[in-house]
């Protein structure tokens, strides 16, 4: 087995167990429960929302081992070392714990009920699961170490140059792609179609919602032209993202990995936003403003050196015209 689909099951472990675990809990239980089982409740603990027992089970392994397997894709496609996936193992283990705690819960609470309209989850299993989810996601970001930092701060060499002779022009354009916003896409998108068609959580429409934009984000076109920087989804010329030269101080290129950036799609972080498609080349611009931006994207040096030229074009333009 490689380090990559090692590094996925460690992941995807605790996804599988809780699941097992339910699995288990629903087998004891199996005879205790009604045809119609209370699944969803309000503010004071209340069932206000039901599911048919046969689709209960369906519901329960599509939560949890589509968590863990969008986990599992997530650590298999990272270029980073363990140690800086630290909040991935750190979600993966602490989400499978919640998920498996309320179904758990739930299972237990409609079987010491006479009917489903009857039963109520008391407001600290809630606190419980939580507290739980946090001490085990903290376990799993010990279990991650602490790794080698990442050498993501940009030089202070000057950046590259494209030669261009006076008056020519160049345009520079490239499509990256992102499997990990696809799988996360179609995984969250089917997830909520499941939810609205076998019970009512209330959460469907937001995962359908999370998972088309996620799925729209996965495939982009990066262009550098007379105008600056733009962005924008492979099926469209909009939205898009743009910055102009003026705004640009200076392009630089170097490998990055995802999860050093803040992870998988548009990211901000204290001076710096991102958007993230994959790990590897990306192109890291330094903005007028003190701040950064950076896409990852092929041939990152290709488009540093033209934006730099370009860049260095427009200045001396602009300073003419002054």
């Amino acid at each position: 087995m490689t380090r990559a689909w090692r590094r996925a099951a460690v992941v995807a472990l605790p996804s599988v167990l809780a699941w097992a675990a339910v699995l288990a809990v629903y087998a004891a239980l199996r005879d205790r429960l009604p045809d119609r089982i209370a699944t969803h409740f309000g503010p004071g603990g209340q069932a206000d929302g039901f599911t048919g027992l046969g689709a209960f089970l369906p519901v329960a392994t599509t939560l949890l081992l589509l968590s863990g397997l969008i986990a599992a894709a997530l650590a298999y496609r990272s270029l980073s070392a363990p140690g800086a996936q630290r909040m991935l193992v750190a979600m993966a283990y602490g989400t499978a714990v919640l998920l498996g705690y309320l179904h758990i819960v739930t299972l237990w609470v409609n079987a010491s009920a006479a009917r489903a309209a009857d039963v109520t989850l008391p407001l600290w299993h809630l606190a419980l699961s939580f507290a739980a989810a946090g001490a085990v996601g903290w376990v799993g970001w010990l279990l991650a170490g602490r790794g080698d930092a990442p050498a993501d701060e940009p030089g202070e060499e000057a950046g590259p140059r494209l030669p261009l002779a006076k008056g020519e022009a160049a345009v520079w354009t490239h499509t990256v792609g992102s499997p990990v916003l696809a799988v996360l896409g179609v995984g969250t998108t089917l997830l909520g179609v499941v939810l609205a068609v076998a019970a009512d959580t209330g959460a469907e429409t937001a995962l359908i919602v999370i998972g088309l934009i996620s799925a729209a984000l996965s495939r982009c076109r990066v262009t550098v032209d007379r105008r600056g920087l733009s962005v924008a989804p492979w099926f469209a010329p909009r939205p898009r993202l743009r910055i102009s030269l003026g705004r640009i101080k200076e392009a630089t290129s170097r490998e990055a990995r995802a999860l050093s950036l803040g992870g998988w799609g548009y990211r901000i972080q204290p001076g710096r936003s991102a958007l993230v498609l994959r790990s590897g080349d990306a192109l890291f611009l330094r903005l007028v403003t003190g701040k950064e931006f950076v896409v990852t994207v092929d041939d990152a040096a290709t488009a540093a050196a033209l934006l730099n030229t370009l860049v260095e074009r427009d200045r001396t333009a602009t300073g003419a015209r002054g």
